[in-house]
């Protein structure tokens, strides 16, 4: 369902410098403007609505005197006004509600860094999600293994099918000028989608194809989970094979210096696959490694999905368990902070562990989360393959 739009202003009563609201929800705060008393300022906040949403947390800083509110409320009724009433029983100033505007005054305190956070399902996809990917401008698009096509979500929540692909699309990227690729599992193929719409077979690949990655140069790489190897499919549908790997690869990265990485689900291992296809066992993981990625620093981390738990592989070969994840970790992804993420199939839920090795839940799904991605601002997207749509997931 379309998430709700709606038009939020914040008043904040101060006698000094304005404060600048973070942008969350796709919220973004228009150029301030003084109230006609001059002691009272205006921010307009244009954004998805509470619609949808079953948590909602409101974080106010203060720069004054720093302290930090954060209230969770359950909202079954979504409604700016069920948010104000609770800020307003924590004793924590005024918070006035009138038509859309909030009105909030303590003691000429500065208030910065406003934040609406929670869960909401942000759009509809075809059937069995299971890959998943965010462009730069926040459009979503999901491989839909049991529709045999590619969904598209804008930032609004307008779903569409973008185009169709092979039989039983799995892994899905994207490329710089916006076209997408999807691993087939199910014909041993990638298929291409330009931004129109337009589809066609890339290449051929190994035998069941999973996990899906593209170097900068356009290259495709797939993982193929039933012959054991790496495909490398060139931008003019050149297909090779370019590495062995550990038994049923499922997921697959590339660093900087185009190695490629396979998570082994049937060996619990990491192989590592030179540009010139030299094959070696990285490390190895937890049980049943399925979803794969890498840091700046050129660390692996596989979602280990048999003990609900993420490896980290360092570049010099050490590996250790980083943290424990919600049951039955498929997927993984990682944050510009270094930031790990997990969609857990069985439990529903996202796992977030920081670099300092801090595992929490941070928010609950659809069905049967088996696809993760996470955008620029930092908000999490699951592809929930049992009740076919996407969750978002704002911090």
């Amino acid at each position: 369902m379309k998430p709700l739009e709606s038009q939020i202003n914040l008043k904040v009563k101060n006698n000094t410098a304005l404060p600048q609201p973070v942008s969350i929800l796709s919220i973004l705060p228009n150029q301030n403007t003084a109230n006609n008393n001059n002691n009272l300022y205006e921010f307009n906040l244009t954004g998805i609505s509470f619609f949808g949403i079953t948590t909602v947390s409101i974080s106010i800083s203060n720069t004054s005197n720093p302290t930090v509110v954060v209230y969770n409320l359950p909202i079954t009724n979504p409604s700016i006004i069920s948010v104000v009433t609770a800020l307003n029983s924590l004793n924590q100033g005024l918070f006035l509600y009138s038509g859309t505007t909030i009105y909030v005054s303590s003691d000429y305190y500065i208030y910065s860094n406003l934040s609406i956070t929670g869960n909401l399902i942000i759009g509809t996809t075809g059937n069995a999600p299971y890959g998943i990917i965010v462009d730069s401008s926040g459009n979503i698009y999901t491989a839909n293994s049991g529709s045999g096509n590619v969904s598209k979500i804008t930032p609004s929540g307008v779903s569409t099918i973008l185009g169709t692909t092979g039989f039983f699309p799995t892994g899905i990227t994207i490329d710089g000028a916006g076209n997408i690729y999807t691993a087939n599992n199910g014909s041993n193929n990638v298929s291409k989608i330009t931004p129109l719409g337009v589809s066609t077979i890339l290449g051929t690949t190994g035998s069941s194809p999973v996990g899906i990655t593209i170097d900068g140069a356009g290259n495709i790489y797939t993982a193929n989970q039933n012959s054991n190897n790496v495909s490398k499919i060139t931008p003019l549908g050149v297909s090779t094979i370019l590495g062995t790997t550990g038994f049923v690869p499922s997921g697959i990265t590339i660093d900087g210096a185009g190695n490629i990485y396979t998570a082994n689900a049937g060996s619990d291992n990491v192989t590592q696959i030179t540009p010139l296809g030299v094959s070696t066992i990285f490390g190895t993981t937890g049980f049943f490694p399925f979803g794969i990625t890498i840091d700046n620093a050129g660390n692996i981390y596989t979602a280990n999905q048999s003990s609900n738990d993420v490896t980290q592989i360092t570049p010099l070969n050490v590996s250790t368990i980083f943290g424990t994840t919600g049951t039955s970790p498929y997927t993984i992804t990682i944050d510009g902070l270094g930031n790990i993420y997990t969609a857990n199939f069985v439990s529903n839920d996202v796992t977030k562990i920081t670099p300092l090795n801090i595992s929490s839940i941070i928010g609950t799904t659809g069905t049967s989360p088996i696809g993760i991605t996470v955008d620029n601002a930092g908000n999490i997207y699951t592809a929930n393959t049992g009740s076919d749509n996407v969750t978002l997931i704002v911090q």
